[in-house]
């Protein structure tokens, strides 16, 4: 069987990612993980990561690394700052090289100016306003404050739209929002800015990108149950336009059946200022199923039955293409970091409590013609 051969350019990171799907084995596995607080160890979900210089980053995360699924297993939530310097693909070497401000999950990251910028987040204390970019300093971290967010903020998505960092949707102040909120990285100093929120129902855990320099676009979500009604999900998504500062719905992705495909719960990662890449979430319904009626023993279930989305999937001017299909994949809450490698997948949750300690790497060329 012949596969297609497509190349994705990612802001001089990346050459050459394969269209049309991958193979499963082209997702190879990368060994090391933060070893540096008790506990995390057994692997993080909605950690915060990204790349500065040669270096991944990552921060921050949550587990229960006791009695995972016991009811009264309590999570834990991590605060070291971690790095591995990037050389050979395969194998990564973590330093804890400082630590957040307060233990933290749930944000959003991007990298930006040879930094990390985290927004929002929360703990077991609560939600979070605090902003903060991370950088590189004779190998210790740096953190310094960023205008806070004018709410709390967490589960949101978030994405660098030319030079502003737009977060929407989430829990806002405690309650699930259709906020868009944006910070002008060039006059920071000015503050967030409300945008006109985003149509339709209210989304907890979607994912983000950009579409070209004014184009914020995004996808998956979901609103919980209120006032009598069951959850919803988002399966489209949206486009905001800077320029008429309108937005306009857009098409979700679908598997390969053709049939919706939902990625509330995944990770988005810019390749480009007008492509970038999702994998993972969980499946509408298993989960829709889940939240509207419940069932003892929920939790009991082995990780295939779950059947979290095991697809990684492009999104670009030419709308939603497969790229790959792996269970090393099929995650909820993983952190994408793209690298001249390819892009690292690190941590998340394989069923609902379990985390997984695994990093894979897509790698630039996932497959080729033949």
């Amino acid at each position: 069987m012949r596969l297609k051969t497509l190349i994705m350019t990612t802001m001089t990171l990346l050459t050459g990612l394969t269209s049309g799907a991958c193979e499963a084995d082209s997702v190879l596995s990368v060994d090391g993980f933060p070893m540096g607080e008790d506990g995390i160890e057994k692997g993080v979900s909605a950690c915060y990561a990204g790349r500065i210089g040669d270096c991944i980053v990552m921060a921050g995360g949550c587990n229960f690394p006791v009695n995972t699924l016991a009811p009264d297993s309590k999570k834990k939530y991590y605060k070291g700052i971690y790095a591995a310097r990037i050389g050979q693909a395969d194998r990564l070497r973590w330093t804890r090289i400082g630590e957040l401000p307060d233990a933290s999950a749930y944000g959003v990251a991007v990298s930006c100016d040879n930094s990390m910028i985290i927004a929002g987040g929360m703990n077991g204390k609560g939600s979070q306003r605090a902003v903060y970019r991370i950088t590189l300093v004779n190998g210790r971290s740096q953190v310094a404050s960023l205008p806070a967010l004018p709410c709390t903020a967490d589960n949101m998505a978030g994405a660098v739209v030319g030079r502003r960092l737009y977060v929407a949707g989430g829990m806002m102040d405690g309650r699930p929002s259709c906020r868009v909120l944006c910070l002008d990285l060039d006059r920071p100093d000015a503050g967030w800015k409300e945008r006109k929120p985003f149509p339709g129902i209210m989304r907890i855990q979607p994912v983000a990108g950009s579409m070209g320099d004014r184009r914020f676009c995004i996808f998956g979500g979901f609103a919980p149950a209120a006032a009598g009604a069951e959850a919803r999900l988002a399966l489209a998504g949206c486009v905001y336009d800077e320029t008429t500062e309108e937005w306009q719905p857009l098409e979700g992705p679908k598997d390969a059946c053709d049939e919706p495909l939902f990625v509330g719960g995944g990770a988005a990662v810019q390749l480009s200022k007008d492509s970038f890449l999702v994998a993972g979430g969980v499946n509408k319904d298993v989960f829709l199923s889940a939240v509207n009626h419940p069932q003892a023993g929920y939790l009991n279930h082995p990780e295939a039955w779950y059947r979290f989305n095991p697809y990684t999937l492009l999104y670009n001017k030419e709308g939603w293409s497969i790229i790959g299909k792996s269970r090393e994949t099929a995650r909820a809450g993983a952190a994408l970091v793209p690298t001249r490698h390819g892009i690292y997948v690190i941590g998340g949750e394989l069923k609902p409590r379990v985390r997984s300690n695994r990093i894979v790497r897509i790698p630039p060329l996932c497959c080729q013609s033949r």
